[in-house]
């Protein structure tokens, strides 16, 4: 049951489940693939320790923080574009960082890890924030165009 009292939807269920398999998969493939040496126990132990207090720490209050701010100084259509834009933009920037911030730690294997991820970020970002733009802007052009006639009928 929910905070509401009511019963879960099956979309809520079925993202919990597909969520759960997938940590599961990945907790498998680590115990499975990973050759345990004391550099990759210290390395795991520092991830693990660190990750999510500087999740809880800084980037969820900063998204907050963020969130609160954009919807206070924006108008309404641009206001859904923008959080959505941060939002995308913030989680792509969290998974890619490690790509971009060292080499890879194994060999080089053609077509995996073998090319410069910075120009595919930004082209992603431009691209992301270029059709976010087009659509809030045909939005907002809609509702100006509807509020005018309504506004001519109404007289």
């Amino acid at each position: 049951m929910t905070a509401g009292g009511r019963r879960p939807g099956g979309v809520r269920v079925a993202l919990a489940a597909t969520g759960t398999a997938v940590m599961g998969y990945g907790g498998w493939l680590l115990v499975r693939e990973v050759e345990w040496t004391p550099a990759v126990l210290l390395s795991l132990a520092a991830w693990l320790v660190t990750g999510p207090p500087a999740h809880d720490l800084l980037l969820a209050p900063l998204v907050a923080v963020t969130g609160v701010l954009v919807a206070r100084l924006l108008p309404r259509p641009w206001r859904t574009m923008a959080v959505v834009g941060l939002f995308s933009t913030g989680t792509l920037l969290l998974v890619g960082t490690p790509l971009l911030t060292r080499p890879s730690p194994a060999p080089p294997n053609p077509g995996l890890d073998d090319r410069n991820y910075l120009p595919g970020l930004l082209a992603y970002l431009g691209v992301l924030w270029a059709v976010l733009f087009a659509v809030t802007a045909t939005v907002a052009l809609r509702r100006r165009r509807r509020a005018r006639r309504s506004a001519q009928n109404g007289s």
